[in-house]
């Protein structure tokens, strides 16, 4: 009985702490600064820290938490950044949480607060419908100025982009009832938004992602596939591999005939604008970062190892390569689409990089496989005793 009010109690709190998270991450998203963030977050790590100390682990679960969690608060001590931290204690409070469950609340819970957002603004009483500003795409004078929607997002990519996170978190919650008409109006929404935003990285990754989970649904062949997986694998490592490519190539920013300077060319000049921050160029890079950076610009991994440093960036994408085995072995290929157009969108954009756990839903699934190893291990265990004490009485 003691057991039973124990677990619900953790439950509770960590219900509590995700609810809370994802007030805080529409707050962001809206024109409103929260004056009571940073006392916000330190309550949603205390309710996940109470999870997990009415929570279960064996001894090997608590050497990886304490593993991750001593390297994570040694990054906090010399980067000043609390979120690493955050994360880990989140990722262990998933422990025993039902996966679907919890993303289907993080799915409604976004929808409702991105919904009061739009219907505030289009009712005039809180925020702006649109933007008139200069978005970087050329021109002069006059012709320097576009007018996109943002609907109460504050910037058309915010807006574009929370659209795709509720598909996104759509279609991981309700696979299993999907149909290709669903699908089709997911590819059509798509293409709605970039009328309203002009967001070409919003509406190349969303039809990406739909694209490649509407095949990966309907195929068979291609969900049991290894070669899927392993070029999904790819695709993630060259993703990395480009972004520190982008933050190395010295002097090439200013010479139009590189390759490099092309593509930046492409991508409305992401990586020449981190490129000219000296902590943010490769060669700069340290184990752990140093508090002073703490500039914001595009180009998430680049965001990743100049926040956090080599160490946490290194254990971050191995955490992305290991999901893609999780997908593999489980056949997820929501959560193998997920991965694939989120590395791909981490090129161009840093939504996922930032102070706000629950912008990032790889944290949650990988809240739910971290301990999945150490489960079928002690099953493993278990049933090896078991066989073995049969033979003893035979």
């Amino acid at each position: 009985m003691r057991d039973s009010w124990t677990k619900k109690i953790g439950e509770a709190c960590f219900w509590l702490g995700l609810m809370i998270e994802l007030v805080i991450v529409i707050i962001d998203k809206s024109a409103y600064t929260n004056p009571l963030e940073s006392q916000l977050f330190r309550l949603t790590f205390l309710l996940f820290c109470i999870k997990i100390a009415l929570t279960k682990y064996s001894k090997k679960e608590w050497l990886c938490i304490f593993a991750f969690g001593a390297v994570m608060f040694l990054a906090y001590l010399v980067n000043e950044k609390d979120e690493a931290v955050r994360v880990i204690a989140f990722i262990a409070a998933c422990k025993g949480m039902d996966i679907k469950k919890v993303m289907k609340v993080v799915f409604w819970v976004t929808l409702a607060g991105c919904a009061a957002l739009i219907v505030l603004s289009l009712a005039g009483i809180y925020g702006t419908v649109s933007l008139t500003a200069d978005f970087g795409r050329g021109g002069t004078g006059e012709q320097m100025f576009e007018t996109r929607y943002v609907l109460g997002m504050g910037h058309p990519n915010a807006l574009h982009c929370m659209c795709w996170m509720l598909v996104v978190l759509a279609v991981y919650s309700y696979a299993d009832v999907l149909k290709w008409y669903h699908f089709a109006a997911f590819m059509a929404a798509d293409f709605v938004l970039f009328f309203l935003t002009d967001s070409k990285t919003g509406v190349i990754v969303w039809a990406f992602f739909v694209a490649l989970t509407f095949v990966m649904w309907y195929s068979k062949q291609c969900r049991e596939d290894k070669r899927i997986y392993i070029m999904g694998t790819v695709i993630v490592i060259g993703c990395v591999a480009f972004a520190m490519i982008g933050s190395h190539v010295e002097n090439t920013y200013d010479t139009r005939d590189s390759l490099m300077h092309k593509i930046d060319v492409i991508l409305n000049g992401r990586y020449q604008s981190c490129y000219a921050i000296e902590a943010a160029r490769l060669e700069n890079w340290k184990w752990f970062a140093a508090p002073e950076n703490t500039e914001y610009f595009d180009a998430g991994f680049v965001r990743l190892f100049y926040w956090y440093g080599i160490i946490p960036g290194m254990i971050y994408i191995g955490m992305n390569i290991y999901l893609l085995y999780q997908s593999y072995r489980e056949k997820d290929y929501v959560m193998f689409s997920m991965l694939v157009a989120f590395s791909i969108y981490n090129l161009v954009e840093a939504h996922f990089i930032s102070v706000y756990i629950l912008r990032n839903y790889l944290l949650v699934l990988m809240g739910y496989y971290w301990y999945q190893p150490f489960e079928r291990q002690n099953a493993y265990e278990g049933y090896f005793w078991q066989v073995k004490g049969l033979l003893g009485e035979v």
